[in-house]
């Protein structure tokens, strides 16, 4: 029964909610509407908070009221000679208890009992089982538990089968009686199973016949919850005396312990004069708050002892997360530790599917909150966030877009598909030439042509081309007119060429730059890496889940180094480092550039988004998570946290800067070269080396071209002397 309990209430309280839609008493009204309504001499309404309270009050004292009447008509079983005197009593609370259950009509309340339920408390909860939904009440009424002399008795009296006036066995219901102490454990299994930590706002109201309720008060289901009230309707012997207690979550004293509200008579005129309700947190009283965090600038910093262990303490240092929290436990009157996880990871499930790193320490609720925490679904079951505050996303770093080579400046003048053109039309042209003298010779006999051949009318447009014939053009005039237009875009192409090959030595093309991950994977031979620490990350799980094939195979070729090893390769070319932007911008401009902000290292223009950012991570069920995440709010929406990270930043290259100008990085200058020059360019061997390279080449394709000739003609002549000679 207890399990069918519990699950209603997970079901009912994940679907509706926690809260009870009360503002907070701590809000100020409009100052002009009220004045206007004190000159009006009108009467100021009460909020909704202010019914919040009243229906609050008014529940618990109907609630004394009713379980007074019942305890002194005979106990939690009722006579019958008593009905009409339990009717009369209906009758009188009912329109009270009517009005308290329509005023909590945004809220469910849930009654929890081992104990056989009277008529009078079955008429409350025939009044509450319409209500909504929006919030929850619960209320325990706990087992009596009889003194020993009292068990004795009731087994005297059931040993002599003697009956009451209503025909039940007397000595029956008083085992019953006795067997409530062993019933109040389904009470405890169904705190077990409800996940009531999890639901700080839920009001519960636990009912107790003597002080032994009180360590109900301490059990675990029930460390979160804030409005935690304990009626306790003590025995005849003590005046049936009514106690009401409130634990207090965050007091004055930095300990958990429980404050007497009222110690008056059982009777249904009691009456409440104090709030009970809380309302919204605003003041923890200096309580000790458990920061897990791990090292990650601008966000996080801190420093640690020389002595320090895995898992210790740290003291923090000027960064964003830090100034946040400063002013949130400022406003809020909390202190708080900041210790690093014991493995110094992230969070990642294991083999046994729990987390290691942070996420495990509030999975295991060794720690109240951690900063800088990407949410993912995994974590999201073990853990609350609150709102995302800064960006997380994955930028490529790479060497700038540098000068290209000058080696083949002559040839890359054109491009290729301009020189495959020119080649086809000197061919083409060459072919056409060769076929039009061919003609004239065939119409015009008596008239005699230069040129006989097609490998002279080819070479003549590539030496025009180049701008020395081999020969005299031919004799007849159509020839003529065909080799003066084949000039004139000779004439075009070599101007053309010159000025492309000037601009190309003086102006040289640029790298083109790595932006993409498409980019990584189209470039031949070239690598990328990113920092060990990414392998206990949940970041790993923006390459791993990604639904692209690019991202996913990306990782598969991913080398791993530290964050200056990675750096370093960069410098050194042809390779790429994956890196979170805002983490890397602070290293870039502190490290890696010169006195006037200029760096070697390109940061590409395509961000990859990771799970859509960083935000703060909270033990589940923490009672304080709504008043920070209100706080945290504020913050965001006042820009204030835009400026201090920008402000952290320009601090710390300041300091870095001073601290380590004079022994920068050699590979740092040194990549950085080619940048400090005047911008004149004086040409030289190494802009033209491919020309000679190319005159290299045209010499030793000559000689093997006369060898093979020499061989041939040889070989011919040795063959014509044989056949000479046989004849």
């Amino acid at each position: 029964m207890c399990r069918q309990i519990a699950s209603l209430f997970w079901q009912g309280a994940v679907t509706h909610g926690g809260g009870c839609g009360c503002t907070s008493p701590a809000e100020p009204r409009h100052p002009q509407r009220r004045q206007r309504r004190r000159r009006q001499g009108r009467r100021s309404l009460l909020n909704k908070s202010d019914v919040c309270y009243l229906i609050w009050n008014t529940f618990i004292e109907v609630t004394v009221g009713l379980l007074s009447l019942t305890v002194a008509s005979g106990g939690m079983s009722p006579l019958p000679a008593q009905r009409v005197q339990q009717d009369n009593m209906e009758a009188a609370v009912g329109g009270v208890v009517s009005m308290v259950m329509q005023g909590l009509g945004e809220c469910r309340l849930l009654l929890v009992t081992s104990t056989p339920v009277t008529d009078m408390l079955s008429h409350v909860l025939r009044l509450t089982r319409d209500g909504g939904a929006a919030c929850w009440t619960l209320v325990f009424f706990l087992a009596e538990v009889p003194d020993t002399d009292d068990i004795l008795n009731n087994k005297r009296e059931g040993s002599n089968n003697t009956s009451g006036t209503d025909g039940h066995n007397e000595g029956g219901r008083k085992d019953i009686n006795a067997s409530f102490k062993n019933s109040n454990q389904d009470i405890k299994r169904f705190l077990e199973k409800s996940g009531l930590w999890m639901l700080p706002e839920t009001r519960v109201l636990v009912v107790g016949w003597d002080t032994s309720g009180t360590l109900l008060l301490q059990h675990p289901s029930l460390r979160n919850i804030r409005h935690l009230f304990l009626l306790l309707l003590l025995p005849a012997d003590k005046g049936r005396t009514v106690e009401l207690y409130r634990r207090c979550l965050f007091c004055s004293t930095r300990e958990r312990g429980t404050e007497l509200l009222l110690r008056e008579k059982a009777t249904l005129q009691l009456h409440v004069k104090q709030r009970l309700l809380l309302g919204r947190l605003v003041n923890l009283w200096g309580s000790l708050l458990t920061v897990i965090t791990m090292d990650y600038f601008p966000h996080v910093d801190y420093h640690r002892s020389p002595n320090h262990q895995p898992g210790g303490k740290v003291l923090p240092k000027d960064c964003l997360d830090f100034r946040m929290v400063d002013a949130i436990a400022s406003h809020l009157n909390f202190s708080y530790v900041v210790r690093e996880p014991p493995d110094g990871q992230w969070g990642v499930r294991d083999d046994s599917g729990h987390f290691t790193g942070i996420v495990g320490s509030l999975e295991r609720e060794e720690g109240d909150l951690s900063m800088v925490l990407t949410p993912t679904p995994d974590r999201l079951e073990v853990m609350d966030h609150s709102r995302i505050y800064g960006e997380g996303a994955f930028v490529i770093i790479s060497l700038k877009p540098r000068p290209a080579t000058q080696h083949w400046a002559f040839v890359k003048s054109f491009r290729d598909e301009l020189w495959l053109t020119l080649l086809s039309m000197v061919v083409v042209w060459g072919v056409l030439l060769w076929a039009m003298l061919k003609a004239w010779t065939w119409i015009r006999v008596d008239r005699e042509v230069r040129w006989s051949s097609l490998t002279s009318a080819i070479l003549y447009g590539f030496g025009a081309l180049l701008e020395d014939p081999p020969h005299p053009p031919p004799t007849n005039l159509s020839a003529q007119v065909m080799v003066g237009w084949w000039w004139v875009l000779c004439i075009i192409i070599t101007t053309a060429y010159r000025s492309s090959l000037i601009s190309h030595l003086t102006v040289p093309g640029i790298s083109r730059p790595v932006n993409t991950f498409d980019d990584l994977l189209e470039l031949e031979g070239w690598s990328w890496s990113a920092e060990i620490g990414l392998l206990n990350m949940a970041d790993r799980d923006f390459f791993l889940g990604s639904p692209s094939p690019v991202v996913r195979e990306v990782y598969r070729l991913m080398e791993f180094y530290t964050l200056e090893d990675a750096l370093q390769k960069v410098l050194k070319g042809r390779h790429s480092f994956i890196t979170w932007k805002n983490y890397i911008d602070v290293r870039i401009a502190s490290r890696y550039s010169d006195a006037r902000g200029i760096t070697p290292l390109y940061v590409s223009n395509k961000r990859y988004p990771i799970f859509g950012g960083y935000s703060w991570g909270f033990r589940r069920g923490a009672p304080f998570l709504d008043a920070i995440k209100r706080l945290k709010q504020c913050l965001l929406e006042s820009g204030i946290l835009t400026y201090w990270l920008s402000d952290v930043i320009k601090q710390r290259v300041r300091e870095t800067r001073k601290n380590s100008q004079e022994g920068q990085d050699a590979s740092v200058t040194q990549a950085l070269l080619p940048n400090l020059g005047s911008g004149e360019v004086v040409l030289g061997l190494s802009h033209l080396q491919g020309v000679f390279y190319f005159l290299f080449a045209g010499f030793v394709v000559s000689l093997i071209t006369l060898m093979c000739e020499q061989a041939f003609t040889h070989t011919n002549t040795t063959r014509e002397v044989a056949a000479i000679t046989k004849g």
